[in-house]
């Protein structure tokens, strides 16, 4: 067999000469619990003829053979008498666990849900290429058993198509590429200085119109994403950023700002209208997206210049009685975050160093301690400190990038850990952590350059335990699966 033959998206080759002879079972990433190898024998791939799911996972049983039939192994729908690919729920295993056997027989994957019999899908995706490295006709996995269960139940990647734009079918490639790595939740930061993506019933196209990049997403756009995202087993959390990072809607409703002529980038505090109007645009959002039990509602870096000199924002920090604007602010938040709590959503914010009633997410993002004040406070917090998690920023130096912005290579993001050194205090209060695609600086066609350099790294930080991690151990199995072609098959995922 030709070692350059293409297969469906995976490209078998031979990297730099030299048969990569690894245990297919630990070239997983994201790393797994456990990982044994019996050491009696392997599993000749080419003998798997069959593929048995029950009724209620039949399409992992034809995703599985669709994989398979990209390295040129037929194995048909329906139970055999051994030589097959098994497919199984095991409740006992727990939220989205998984796990995988090899012996004589086959290959089993069982799963908590069906979201962890989904990813043990993906994890043989990864086992198969890995195997297949040296050509499908010879690929055989070692009989041995996979355990595996995430150590963070919030495994966010945030994208931004407030600056630039990204069409429903780069987000679809997203989402993709987040579910082939265990992460789960895709935070959709919609609004903006530069742009105003949600362009439904209660905001007109106007807000979409900005210096970088037109276009909104439909009211049909939106509903396509999030049943897209179900079905990959991602949570969509939508933000409106309010009541700063808000010059997208005021230019459309300028009427929202302290002074129209001179607008800003902040909504104004104290007219009575801008409360209820936001209200309404989440309400809105709310039934869009019936299934995200969180809406984030932004609230940082608004800046108090144009405050200071509204009287109507005056009045009503003096009509509460609170000593500084942010009090005033903090009051404006607590109100939408009231409103997200009486819809049966949990409202998160961006931390801003204020506190917010414990019903609150605080997605930490400025320091690494920033957590603990929160956590303190009663609310439960995200990690995504930008010197980690920021994807905007290089992951090398010679890349275009902004003059404050440093370098984050993917080792930086793989040792850096969520709970820091905190875990015994943060342990149940932080969610866990989230990777941030800011695009100020990144167009559309760069966001997959941006994101998958580092989200192997990332995923690894996020689903596995700190004693299942080794940096060296990680690049082995990268540079196995990328010459096995898996780096371009995620680039092909739709």
């Amino acid at each position: 067999m030709d070692p350059d033959e293409s297969h469906r998206g995976f490209r078998i080759q031979k990297e730099g000469g030299v048969r990569m002879k690894d245990c297919a079972l630990k070239c997983i990433i994201p790393a797994p619990v456990s990982v044994k190898i019996s050491g009696t024998g392997s599993f000749p791939l080419r003998e798997l003829k069959k593929v048995h799911a029950p009724a209620n996972l039949t399409r992992f049983g034809t995703e599985a053979q669709e994989m398979l039939s990209g390295f040129g192994i037929a194995a048909a729908a329906g139970p055999g008498s051994g030589s097959e690919l098994r497919f199984a729920l095991d409740p006992s295993l727990g939220a989205e666990s998984w796990r995988m056997q090899v012996d004589k027989d086959g290959i089993a994957l069982s799963g908590g849900d069906e979201a962890g019999v989904f990813y043990a899908l993906q994890a043989l995706t990864q086992v198969v290429a890995a195997a297949s490295c040296d050509g499908p006709l010879t690929a055989s996995v070692e009989y041995g058993i996979v355990q595996d269960s995430p150590r963070f139940s919030w495994r966010g990647f945030m994208l931004d198509p407030a600056r630039h734009f990204q069409s429903v079918k780069t987000v679809k490639r997203v989402i993709r590429m987040m579910a082939a790595h265990r992460l789960n939740v895709l935070h959709w930061h919609l609004t903006d200085n530069q742009g105003w993506r949600y362009g439904t019933g209660i905001v007109t196209e106007k807000a979409s119109r900005n210096t970088l990049t037109g276009g909104s997403y439909s009211k049909a756009d939106l509903q396509e994403i999030a049943a897209f995202a179900k079905k990959y087993y991602v949570a969509v959390v939508p933000e409106i950023d309010v009541p700063g990072h808000s010059r997208g809607l005021i230019q459309a409703y300028p009427e929202l700002a302290c002074d129209p002529a001179d607008p800003g980038s902040e909504l104004c505090l104290g007219r009575a209208e801008t409360l209820p109007f936001l209200k309404r645009i989440f309400g809105e959002l709310m039934e869009i997206f019936p299934d995200s039990r969180y809406i984030h509602f932004g609230g940082d870096e608004a800046e108090m210049k144009h405050w200071e000199k509204c009287p109507r924002c005056l009045a009503a920090m003096k009509e509460h009685g609170f000593k500084n604007l942010r009090e005033l602010e903090n009051h404006f938040m607590r109100e939408l975050t009231h409103f997200a709590v009486e819809k049966g959503r949990t409202p998160i914010v961006w931390g801003t160093g204020t506190p917010f009633p414990e019903d609150t997410v605080v997605q930490a993002w400025l320091d690494i301690r920033e957590p603990a004040k929160h956590i303190a406070n009663g609310n439960r917090c995200i990690m995504s400190v930008h010197t980690s998690y920021y994807f905007d920023y290089p992951a090398d130096l010679s890349e275009p990038h902004e003059s404050w912005m440093f370098a984050l290579p993917a080792e930086s993001v793989y040792m850096a850990d969520p709970y820091v050194i905190w875990e015994s205090d943060w342990k149940g209060a932080l969610l866990g952590p989230e990777a941030c695609l800011w695009t100020e600086c990144v167009p559309e066609w760069r966001i997959i350059q941006k994101i998958l350099p580092r989200l192997g790294a990332y995923a690894e930080t996020a689903w596995s335990r700190p004693e299942n991690k080794d940096w060296h151990d990680f690049l082995r199995r990268r540079e196995k699966l990328r010459a096995a072609g898996y780096e371009d098959y995620l680039r092909s995922l739709e």
